[in-house]
This record gives structure tokens, sequence and C-alpha cells, in this order.
């Protein structure tokens, strides 16, 4: 099984009753050399994360050799995340790395904010656990 190094921000959010919205991004580096930029973009956003209108949480994982590299990232509701989306940090992102690696994104909502239960539910994505969803 595939293993990922992962570590958790908490978002601005207050604690939230009921359900939440979760995206995952699973992106594959397609040259080792690119490895360590798409890591400290990915902590620059990781550091403004509690300023994050919406965001309940982050995970940034990765695995061994680092060129597969996830978020997953939860919200209050869908309408947080697309602001977030469009926002001009991310738009940024999206295209300084669209040539770099592979994006393969995935959202669905989960009953609760349980941080053990959606990183199950992630990790079942990301290891080919449940045939329906893409991923590297």
């Amino acid at each position: 099984m595939t293993r990922f190094v992962r570590v958790w921000k908490n978002g601005d959010a207050a604690e939230v009753d009921g359900r939440v919205h979760v995206s995952m991004n699973d992106y594959l580096v397609h040259r080792f050399r690119d490895v360590p930029r798409v890591a400290r973009a990915g902590m620059r956003f990781r550091r403004a994360w509690p300023e994050t209108e919406g965001a309940l949480g982050l995970w940034f994982a990765a695995t061994g050799d680092g060129r597969r590299q996830i978020s997953v990232s939860v919200w209050r509701e869908p309408d947080d995340l697309l602001s977030f989306v469009h926002s001009p940090g991310h738009r940024r992102i999206m295209r300084d790395f669209r040539d770099a690696g592979m994006l393969i994104n995935t959202t669905w909502a989960a009953e609760r904010l349980d941080r053990r239960l959606i990183w199950r539910q992630a990790e079942k994505r990301l290891t080919g656990l449940l045939f329906d969803v893409p991923h590297h």
C-alpha cells in the first residue's frame, strides 16, 4: 500500500455541526527537479490557511519521493471552496504549475468534521480502493 507523509493545518472557521465539503488534489510532478518548487508553493498556501474564509482544515501529504503531492482541504460548504479556487493566489498557482505535473481533483461530502474519518476516505481514493475515483 502507498504510504503518505501528511501534516494538518487548522483553518479559520469554527467547528461545524453536520456535513462538510472535502476537496482533494492529487498532483503528480513530472520531473524530480520541480518537486521542491511545487512543495514550496503548497507550503505558502498552508501558512495562509488560517485566514482562508470557510476553510476548516487542510492536509498536505506526499509520497516518499515527493513526486506525488496531495492536498485534502475541508470546507464549511462548496461555495467557500469555489471562492478560494477563484482567488488570485490560486489562479496564479494553477497557471505557474500547469505544465509541471498532472492534477486529479476529487470532491465529496463528509458527514461531519472528523479528521480520522476524512483521511480514511481520502486514502481510499488515493490508493484506488474506490474504483470510480481516478488517482495516480
